[in-house]
């Protein structure tokens, strides 16, 4: 049978130092989960992001071409008093029409988005490595916990293959998006449950979707992490052991020939 490696050994700091790496990570990606549940929350359920606190469908002009643009430029800058021309980079539904978001909402919104988006690739692909590497110390410490450590590796590949934004390559054909949303996406989704000048008709199984696309799936995918972070430290505890072990079992010496090493007191004794 395998024997846990000491704590104080170079595969026992390497296997702790893996575990915090892992642990920060793992926090990173439940934040940035936070985060969007709360841009949803606040889209959803106030009114505190809209102008005049009245959330509703407005159009947007079709866009024009580059010569146009110009044209209406210089025609502006001929003319005094006239307005310069302001361009709208909001995203929009496919009809032509977005959410009357505040300014500075929609600011926030389009730099928290992407942000938390790539923040939390980042950290399931980093833990994805780290987990590998992990069990690919184990394996050559010959110490135990191998299997938990497989476990962990497979439930973390699922759920990088959750968070992985499949709506940005197949937004037509593959209709099963990514754990973390897109700024766009959110406002397609909630701007017809919000907006009080709808006259499409809405149907229960549509507003059960925008409830299981921003709530229920973040949440299956923080239980998928929660239980490969169980799977990960049951591997780690038995891999280097109780830590009580670092005060039963010596500290490994040097190989010092003018000094010898300490034996291990023998309990039997």
């Amino acid at each position: 049978m395998a024997a846990p490696v000491h704590p104080y050994s170079d595969y026992g700091v390497a296997l702790r130092t893996l575990k915090t790496a892992r642990s920060g990570l793992s926090i990173l990606l439940f934040i940035c989960v936070v985060v969007q549940f709360i841009g949803f929350a606040l889209l959803y359920w106030t009114q505190q992001p809209y102008d005049a606190m009245y959330p509703q469908l407005t159009p947007v002009p079709q866009a024009i071409g580059l010569d146009k643009v110009a044209n209406r430029i210089n025609e502006a800058a001929s003319q005094p008093g006239v307005a310069a021309l302001q361009t709208d980079w909001s995203p929009r539904t496919p009809d032509g029409y977005r959410l009357n978001v505040r300014k500075q909402w929609d600011l926030t919104y389009l730099i928290t988005v992407p942000l938390t988006q790539i923040l939390g690739l980042i950290a399931v692909c980093s833990m994805t490595l780290l987990i590998f590497i992990t069990l690919q110390v184990a394996l050559v410490a010959q110490a135990p916990g191998i299997a938990h450590m497989t476990r962990s590796l497979i439930w973390m590949v699922l759920l990088l293959f959750m968070v992985f934004p499949w709506q940005i390559f197949f937004s037509r054909d593959f209709h099963i998006p990514g754990l973390l949303y897109g700024y766009r996406e959110l406002l397609e989704m909630v701007g017809p449950f919000v907006a009080r000048n709808n006259a499409a008709p809405l149907y229960r199984l549509q507003g059960f979707m925008v409830i299981a696309r921003f709530i229920f799936w973040p949440v299956i995918g923080m239980i998928v992490m929660l239980i490969s972070a169980e799977r990960f430290r049951a591997g780690i505890m038995l891999a280097i052991g109780h830590p009580l072990q670092s005060i039963m079992q010596p500290r490994p010496q040097p190989n010092n020939p003018s000094k010898p090493a300490i034996p291990a007191p023998n309990p039997l004794r």
